[in-house]
């Protein structure tokens, strides 16, 4: 029989250390929230395996782990991610998003989306270039201006290149964290609907392991 390698999801670093300071790519009470209600749904599975009971009562409780996958789901929807800039890196953004991109029918409609992001950060004001600023965003935001940036060319291996590649490189490390949980929330409904079967395939087993039994009596 082939054997099924489960590839299990590395959960990456949410912090990281610079200028002498531990930063956090996620807040400790927003990555609570997201590990405790996707904890809640394998809970309640793991709690709840469905055994004896009727189809109504299965349903029930598949119902019940369903709603806890949504609130797990809005929780990822709406959370907010600390993006990091110091202010080369800012510079170049907000004069890419507001200055030198040029938009088209598609792409301006996902810039005007970042409006709300772009009025928070236009104006920030730096000490020097080595400091680095927190930027709150969501997962559609953080994708969103990477789209709007990756087509971006810079000639030759100028200082805005090292700035841009840096920039792109912030991008890259909240994007794990953002994939890690955006896999977890794939995965889940999988598992749902294995572990809904498993409790209609258990109940037939024991059916007929109870016939079996009846018979030899």
């Amino acid at each position: 029989m082939e054997e099924k390698i489960q590839v299990n999801t590395v959960k990456p670093e949410l912090s990281f250390f610079e200028n002498e300071v531990l930063n956090r790519l996620l807040n400790f009470d927003r990555e609570l929230l997201l590990d405790g209600k996707s904890d809640e749904v394998r809970s309640y599975m793991e709690n709840n395996p469905g055994h004896g009971l009727s189809e109504v009562e299965k349903d029930m409780l598949y119902a019940k782990a369903q709603s806890i996958y949504v609130e797990f789901k809005k929780s990822l929807r709406d959370v907010k991610f600390n993006f990091y800039l110091n202010r080369p890196q800012y510079n170049l953004l907000t004069d890419l998003l507001l200055k030198r991109i040029e938009y088209d029918v598609n792409t301006v409609f996902i810039a005007i989306e970042l409006t709300e992001i772009l009025g928070g950060m236009e104006g920030t004001k730096y000490t020097n270039d080595k400091e680095i600023k927190l930027f709150e965003v969501d997962a559609t935001e953080l994708t969103y201006i990477y789209h709007l940036i990756q087509n971006h060319k810079v000639k030759g291996l100028t200082k805005e290149a090292y700035t841009f590649s840096k920039l792109l490189v912030r991008i890259g490390e909240l994007s794990k964290v953002i994939n890690y949980y955006d896999a977890l929330a794939k995965s889940l409904p999988d598992e749902i609907a294995q572990w809904a079967l498993r409790m209609d395939a258990t109940d037939v087993v024991q059916g007929e392991t109870l016939s079996v039994t009846e018979t030899q009596s």
